[in-house]
């Protein structure tokens, strides 16, 4: 390794669902790294570079994670979600925080996907010839769909669902999109949430959008619990039992299933949507990718022009937009 730049990298926490040895395989991958040494403890020295997820909850500094602000060149955030970095610390820390949206979007999509063809495609499991040789079942292309944010995964879903659906509508108003006010959700046969938590955002899929929303609508929200009032969510499943809903993430969780026990139109899981076999080597070699891009144009002087170009669409700071990060 080179001793003439080196930067220490450290991770802060890791997941319930990583392997027990992923800091393990991190740090052997990542040392491979010219100019990346790679902490164990802060008492080996000063952490330049910080790995997170989603349970980093930074305040104005990262003080209380004993952590020297201003000796902190780049956050990396292998995690979709950012609701967890406040836009203060974002804005007035001035450290480049690059997101990971692309290691999960298509476990996310492929989520959504399965969702939907679970519910309107069920291939029925025959035990014996059936001489009716019927098949009760509507198609996607006399369906309508709503994608209700445009980012990685929406993308995906858009294309994936384009070639299919009668027709794929996008509620996103940061991307030059309706928002829900605005747009006709009444049309909508299928509604999946793909977008981010925000202060203006919380529980905006409320009494008032599902009155709009038909009464055998399908819902997938595999994006944050807090985007959906949950009461006014079960009252309208209790209300039309021909709607069905499938629900990865909820307002707080851990979740205790049991307020959703009586419902038959509804399917839970346990924020596992983004979870994939081989997750901890995509996030290794996310990381892996930044860092020797990042080393590479740290050694040349040439970082500003990284995050104007190859890292744009990944800095958490280019998301704000109107005061709020979207």
């Amino acid at each position: 390794m080179s001793t003439d730049t080196v930067l220490n990298v450290y991770r802060l926490g890791v997941s319930p669902y990583q392997n027990q040895k992923f800091k393990e395989w991190e740090k052997e991958s990542l040392e491979k790294i010219e100019g990346i040494r790679y902490l164990n403890t802060l008492e080996e020295g000063d952490a330049q570079i910080l790995l997170t997820n989603t349970h980093f909850k930074p305040k104005k500094d990262l003080t209380q994670n004993n952590i020297k602000t201003e000796n902190v060149q780049l956050i990396i955030h292998p995690n979709s979600g950012y609701d967890n970095f406040p836009k203060d610390f974002v804005t007035e820390s001035g450290i480049p925080i690059v997101l990971g949206n692309p290691i999960r979007a298509h476990a996310v999509s492929n989520y959504i996907l399965a969702s939907i063809f679970e519910r309107e495609t069920s291939i029925p499991n025959e035990s014996y010839w059936n001489k009716s040789r019927v098949w009760d079942r509507n198609l996607l292309c006399q369906k309508t769909v709503a994608v209700i944010g445009l980012g990685h995964i929406g993308s995906i879903i858009k294309k994936s669902l384009e070639p299919l659906a009668a027709e794929v509508m996008v509620f996103d108003p940061f991307k030059g999109f309706p928002s829900l006010k605005e747009g006709p959700i009444e049309k909508a046969d299928i509604v999946i949430l793909s977008c981010s938590l925000n202060e203006k955002n919380l529980a905006f899929i409320n009494e008032k959008i599902f009155k709009k929303m038909k009464e055998d609508v399908l819902f997938i929200n595999p994006s944050r619990g807090k985007l959906v009032n949950e009461g006014h969510l079960i009252h309208f499943l209790e209300k039309h039992p021909k709607a069905f809903a499938f629900l990865d993430v909820f307002e707080k969780e851990p979740v205790s299933y049991e307020k959703f026990s009586h419902l038959k139109n509804i399917k839970l899981s346990s924020h596992i949507a983004g979870v994939f076999k081989e997750l901890d080597q995509y996030i290794i070699r996310f990381e892996e990718d930044i860092l020797r891009s990042y080393m590479k144009a740290h050694r040349e002087k040439e970082t500003d022009a990284l995050w104007k170009g190859t890292f744009k669409d990944l800095l958490l700071h280019n998301k704000i937009h109107n005061g709020i990060i979207a």
